[in-house]
Order: structure tokens, then sequence, then C-alpha cells
């Protein structure tokens, strides 16, 4: 049996097109899971400082980063779905305290069942205000 792992953007919670980086500074070693998007800004912010420094390795030049379209099959996950709820970090939180205030079963690693979101999101909804206008006939 294979092991799955899924990964979160730990800046911005998603599932989609994200990667493990490593960042070494001073006597520090940071590993962050990034999304594409996240990585680009990342590279962004730190270019002044790569281009003054000197850099044992390529740093990928931001402008021709792929998007996740362009990706070689490969690495797009080709023949299988996305694993992908499309809930934020914030939602999941949500979606479990939901869950749980109604004693709904839940998952210990947040993959949640589509059908469990279809319902939170249905039951969630803010209701669609109500016309006084009366109708003619």
């Amino acid at each position: 049996m294979g092991i799955r792992q899924i990964r979160f953007c730990d800046v911005t919670g998603t599932e989609d097109d994200v990667e493990p980086h490593e960042i070494h500074i001073d006597q520090m070693r940071i590993e962050i899971d990034l999304a594409g998007l996240e990585y680009r800004r990342l590279l962004e912010a730190l270019r002044p400082f790569i281009d003054a420094g000197r850099v044992e390795a390529a740093a990928p030049d931001t402008a021709t980063l792929p998007a996740r379209a362009e990706l070689p099959p490969s690495r797009r996950r080709a023949g299988r779905a996305p694993t992908g709820t499309g809930l934020s970090a914030t939602e999941r939180v949500q979606l479990r305290q939901w869950a749980e205030a109604k004693g709904l079963p839940l998952p210990a690693n947040n993959r949640f069942k589509q059908s469990l979101i279809a319902e939170w999101r249905q039951d969630t909804a803010p209701a669609a205000p109500e016309s006084d206008v009366d109708v003619a006939e």
C-alpha cells in the first residue's frame, strides 16, 4: 500500500502546485512548502539580495518560471484528479468547527469529502435577501 502526501502552502493554505523549498541564511535552515505564486513572490522579494550577493547555485529567474498549466505532464500529476479541495486554511478550520458542532465524523488529515464540503457550503451560505416587493397580478 502506498502513502500519498498532501502538501499545503505554509503561507496561503492552498493545496495546488505546492512544493517544498529550503532557505539557508546564517545558521538557519528553513523548510517551507510554497505554492508556485508564493515561491515567485519570495524570489522577487529576495532578488536585490541574490543579485548583490555571491550565489553558489543558479537562482531561478521569476520571469521564466512556468505557470502550472505550462508544466510538463510529469509535474502536473497527469492522469489523476486534482487533490485540491479549493478550501483556504481558514475555510478548513470553519468546516471542521461546523462538522464537529453537528457531530459529523471527520478525517484527522483534513482530507474532506466533496459531499461534506458541499453540505457545509449549502448550510453556511448566506440566505438570499427576501424581496418586499408585491407582485402585481
